[in-house]
């Protein structure tokens, strides 16, 4: 894309002068219908030093009420994001709805400069590129606007800009990190021309921008920038009028795990449960920090039926392990400032660095259960959260974490005799609440969304584990056993 570039375009001062004030006037009533219409955008730059990509973006950012606009410099990752996953710091960057986000480079100047490391987890630039497309297309599936700009410039037209910020002492870079694409034009133009190529989609699209003329660059970026949030904002209107369009399903194996096989009288005697519990226990405790050596990240994650016993369950993990290397993370029902986000953006920002283990009380499941059953989203939402749910594994497991996912498994009947329990003894009513038996009544919808759940998301880097819960010591020692077991075959 990049060679086919007419970088001879100028525009006058005079032509830019008459220009750029009807666009900034259009940009901002735009602004303020994205804002009314929730719709969040998110502005990219990449391109060459010495391209002129501050003053332009400056610029841009004139255009927009900086009361929804923020701003992200992209450097070197910090002590805190080099222990998770490449895209974990972008996630917590996204706009919530109606807000706006420029980034001056991105998720991609990082993929390339880590390419080149070889030191780097994320040295395969295919890698790199299909955990992008997922984190762009689970965006623009959600409504964001993305819109991407690259800015460039020749060879030469850099070098020479180059000699004339050595003479004038300019920095090329106010901020502290490596001068990535300095003086390796040549090396990264073939990487940055593929780059642009295997990420250039519909919903997604690049802009290649010709910077040698700022005044021509500035007026291409917010033409095609209000031509685009244009179409969005008609296309959301149109969309309100037809039916929803479910997203493909897939990446799930077809012999997943059922609920019909497991066998919930499967019991354990208490002289056997106190055993085992201590044996793997302390297995669990060693293996704790053999991880933390390896920069090895745990996800645990509890699904299953009220009063399955999740939380008995990650009691007995939690028993005789380090606290300073753990947590958990009990999951709730959204607040307002989650619910203006992906709602994947929570659960991003709560996956554990390298070396530590995160138990999830509940978790990023609840889109295609709790969300799937009572109709707190639409009905296209949680079909295709399958599919980003994997993807969301995927990039995890990727960067090394080892996920381990459990659905504690009760009869109807043993629901019912623990709901009854729970309202005779005084210290455990507090466990026991209206929206439970509301939720009782379901118990077939819910069925239904658990067994779609495990067929569509056991994947062989993130298997589920379905536990049979009817027996709380069988199901304490299973649920210890297989994470034990779990651990040591990835350290192995």
């Amino acid at each position: 894309m990049l060679e086919s570039v007419n970088l001879s375009l100028r525009v006058s001062k005079e032509d830019y002068k008459l220009q750029i004030e009807e666009l900034y006037i259009r940009m901002g009533e735009l602004q303020r219908k994205a804002w009314k219409m929730q719709i969040p955008i998110m502005m990219v730059f990449e391109g060459w030093h010495a391209s002129g990509m501050d003053t332009i973006i400056n610029r841009c950012m004139l255009a927009f009420n900086p009361m929804g606009l923020r701003f992200h410099v992209t450097v070197k990752p910090n002590d805190e994001e080099s222990k998770k996953p490449m895209l974990w710091r972008f996630w917590q960057k996204i706009p919530a709805y109606g807000k706006i986000a420029i980034f001056e480079r991105s998720w991609y100047s990082r993929a390339i400069i880590e390419h080149f490391d070889r030191r780097s987890k994320y040295n395969g630039l295919d890698h790199c590129m299909r955990e992008i497309n997922y984190f762009e297309r689970q965006l623009t599936d959600d409504g964001y606007l993305l819109m991407k700009f690259f800015m460039h410039i020749s060879q030469e037209e850099q070098a020479k800009r180059l000699r004339e910020y050595e003479k004038k002492d300019i920095p090329v870079s106010v901020v502290n990190e490596e001068l990535d694409y300095e003086n390796e034009y040549e090396n990264y133009f073939s990487v940055i021309d593929e780059v642009i190529g295997k990420t250039h989609f519909q919903h997604a699209p690049w802009t290649i921008v010709e910077t040698e003329n700022l005044n021509h660059a500035t007026l291409k970026i917010l033409s095609t920038a209000l031509e685009m949030m244009e179409q969005h904002i008609n296309s959301k209107l149109e969309s309100k009028c037809l039916l929803p369009d479910p997203k493909r399903i897939d990446n799930f194996r077809p012999s997943s795990p059922g609920l019909l096989n497991a066998d919930l009288s499967l019991m354990m005697e208490d002289e056997e449960y106190e055993q085992e519990k201590d044996l793997y226990q302390k297995r669990l405790g060693e293996l704790q920090y053999e991880l933390f050596r390896e920069k090895r990240p745990v996800v645990v994650a509890f699904e299953g039926w009220d009063a399955a016993g999740k939380g008995g369950n990650i009691r007995r993990i939690a028993e005789k392990i380090d606290p300073r290397l753990y947590k958990v993370e009990p999951i709730g029902v959204p607040n307002d400032y989650e619910k203006s986000h992906h709602y994947l953006w929570r659960f991003y920002r709560r996956v554990p660095e390298a070396g530590h283990i995160t138990i999830f009380d509940r978790s990023w499941y609840g889109r295609v259960l709790v969300e799937r059953a009572e109709n707190f989203c639409k009905d296209d939402q949680w079909q295709r959260a399958y599919q980003e749910i994997n993807e969301f594994e995927e990039t995890l497991t990727d960067f090394g974490t080892i996920i381990v996912k459990f659905w504690l498994h009760i009869d109807k009947e043993e629901q019912l005799r623990r709901f009854q329990s729970r309202e005779r003894i005084p210290d455990k009513q507090w466990k026991i609440t209206p929206e439970d038996w509301r939720n009782r009544e379901k118990w077939d919808i819910y069925l239904k969304a658990v067994d779609d759940m495990l067929l569509r998301t056991d994947t062989d880097y993130a298997p589920w584990t379905v536990v049979e819960s009817n027996d709380k010591r069988y199901s304490r020692i299973k649920t210890l056993k297989t994470l034990v077991d779990t651990i040591e075959e990835h350290i192995r």
